[in-house]
């Protein structure tokens, strides 16, 4: 007989307390931009499905079974259910006329700072920093969507700051920043936040340190203390997207040498291989189910 340890209330208050959990961060995650919360959003979603399946069976079971073995199971098939759904979406990705690495051009329209508590610390923790906005950059179709991007550098001008608010999720855009440096021998430091990237490979001369559930407050420490025993050199601020261009391009030609993007003859798009496209299925489950890289 399963032991009472094990055994859901009848009246399903357990499950009703995690769809409630779950449905107060969902709507909280609509304003705050954080990963931690996102990546903490996700996995309260998963436990709080799988404990309702184990509700419905052993509810509509002719003898209860142990709830931790239930939602086990139902977790590793919600596993699969999301791999296949993500191994689709790169698939869809690789085929749809999108360039995989998309040129950022100068924005001159006005750019609206999102709004919530979140992006507010957000913009006072670069001030804060003594960082200065220089330029606004955005890729993406107008006619389709757009992903802006500002451009900051330090009052001392070693380190730029690149934030792209991604794709609007849930009604909030996800806050990716990027923090470079460059040194007298001629290495890029980078560090950075992406939450999904699809380049695995970077030329010899860069450093790049990646931690997707960092904020901007950690990375801004991460960074300093990664060159605080080098030779870096002022970053020029004039042409800041032909620089990012140009950052980009690299990356681009490293990753199509590796094979893992391939040109298309016909619009000089990069497109991602098989092998491209299996790296960044693991990456994105690396990210959704462990919160690191891959």
């Amino acid at each position: 007989m399963t032991s009472k340890i094990f055994a859901l209330p009848a009246n399903g208050d357990l499950a009703s307390i995690f769809f409630l959990l779950t449905a107060i961060l969902f709507n909280l995650r609509r304003h705050i931009g954080s990963p931690r919360l996102a990546f903490f959003n996700i996995w309260t979603m998963r436990i709080s499905c799988s404990l309702f399946l184990a509700f419905l069976i052993n509810a509509f079971g002719e003898e209860p079974k142990p709830i931790p073995l239930l939602m086990v199971t139902a977790l590793l098939i919600i596993f699969l259910i999301e791999s296949i759904r993500l191994w689709n979406l790169t698939n869809i990705f690789a085929k749809i006329d999108i360039p995989v690495f998309p040129k950022f051009r100068q924005c001159t329209e006005s750019f609206v700072w999102p709004i919530g508590e979140f992006f507010d610390k957000i913009r006072e923790l670069i001030l804060a920093h003594k960082f200065s906005e220089k330029a606004l950059l955005k890729i993406g179709h107008d006619d389709y969507f757009v992903m802006y991007s500002p451009i900051f550098y330090g009052d001392n001008k070693h380190s730029r700051l690149q934030i792209i608010f991604d794709c609007l999720r849930s009604g909030c855009p996800m806050l990716n920043c990027i923090l470079t440096s460059f040194t007298k021998d001629g290495k890029t430091i980078v560090t950075n936040n992406l939450q999904t990237v699809f380049a695995s490979f970077y030329p010899k001369s860069w450093d790049v340190k990646r931690y997707p559930m960092a904020s901007l407050e950690k990375l801004l420490k991460l960074h300093a203390s990664r060159i605080a025993k080098k030779k870096v050199i002022a970053i020029d601020e004039k042409n800041s997207w032909e620089a990012v261009n140009g950052e980009q391009y690299q990356i681009e030609m490293e990753n199509c040498t590796a094979g893992l993007c391939e040109k298309l003859e016909e619009n000089d798009y990069v497109t991602l291989t098989f092998m491209g496209r299996y790296r960044l299925w693991c990456d994105m489950l690396n990210y959704r189910y462990l919160g690191r890289s891959f």
